[in-house]
């Protein structure tokens, strides 16, 4: 299991847990759309800044500690 900021551009993940952390957190997620078990690819990941993702046909950009606390399963297969 990785953390979302530890994939690579291209990277196919599902989303498996959250850190466990202030309610704000899972709020924020849910208020973007972001659930366990959905499927995503990392659209772009540079040295600094966001991660854009795509969850579900929707682009949503998450900041970097945001990113750190989202756990996911990569997929060595490309499905998207």
């Amino acid at each position: 299991m990785n953390s979302l900021i530890e994939l690579k551009k291209g990277d196919v993940f599902k989303i498996v847990g959250f850190d466990e952390g202030c309610e704000a957190f899972k709020q924020r997620l849910t208020a973007l759309g972001i659930h366990k078990g959905q499927i995503g690819q990392v659209i772009n990941k540079s040295f600094f800044g966001p991660i854009e993702i795509d969850v579900d046909g929707r682009k949503i950009a998450i900041g970097r500690g945001m990113a750190k606390k989202i756990k996911v399963r990569k997929f060595e297969c490309p499905i998207l």
